[in-house]
């Protein structure tokens, strides 16, 4: 009987990450397919902050898969940090989910729409930063280098729960994508370096 290197393995792991991170954008394109063609029968009150946050959703599904594609040179896999592994993408393709209105015909009201879902928004967000944070510990490894800026996105999170002053949700989306250049400018220049980094520690 022939045994499947762990290498090999991650392949198939990382191929279901990559079904369920796809359908988050899926999802996204879908939706807006869906406004182009029904546009005459549609009216749509945009929101600013809304919209920012489904650019930011898709820059997030994109940012995982960048950030995970090394993760096959770690080794250490078991049921359990395969659920753990999967857990993250889900949670992202759930919020992503909840921020996306059906494009039925008629008027749909964005602000009341984003408002109306905050709060399982942002705690499904804060769900994902927090596995974020303990995907390198699962595997055995010392906390990630990108911890501090993780840690912000779940600030971030658990400020926008608590409080509905619009306000402070658009300093919000300034300050997400902000905390995201910071990561991709420090951290995710290189396909899967961040895997790839902690496999040789």
């Amino acid at each position: 009987m022939e045994i499947i290197s762990t290498e090999r393995f991650w392949i198939f792991v990382l191929s279901l990450v990559a079904v369920i991170n796809g359908l988050g954008i899926v999802r996204l394109l879908s939706v807006l397919s869906d406004c182009l063609r029904k546009r005459e029968q549609i009216t749509i009150q945009f929101y600013w902050v809304h919209t920012l946050y489904l650019i930011f959703q898709l820059l997030m599904h994109l940012l995982i898969w960048w950030s995970i594609v090394g993760l096959h040179k770690i080794g250490g896999l078991n049921f359990l940090s395969y659920l753990y592994i999967l857990l993250g993408p889900t949670l992202l393709f759930l919020a992503t989910t909840l921020l996306i209105p059906d494009a039925k015909p008629g008027s749909v009201d964005l602000r009341a729409e984003y408002y109306g879902v905050r709060k399982v928004y942002f705690s499904l967000m804060a769900g994902f930063y927090l596995w974020a944070i303990f995907v390198w510990p699962v595997f055995g490894h010392a906390f990630a280098p990108t911890v501090p800026l993780i840690a912000a996105f779940f600030l971030i999170a658990l400020i926008a729960i608590i409080t509905d002053k619009s306000k402070v949700h658009a300093a919000m989306i300034i300050a997400n994508l902000a905390v995201y250049m910071t990561f991709i400018i420090l951290y995710a220049t290189h396909l899967g370096e961040l895997g790839q980094s902690i496999a040789v520690h």
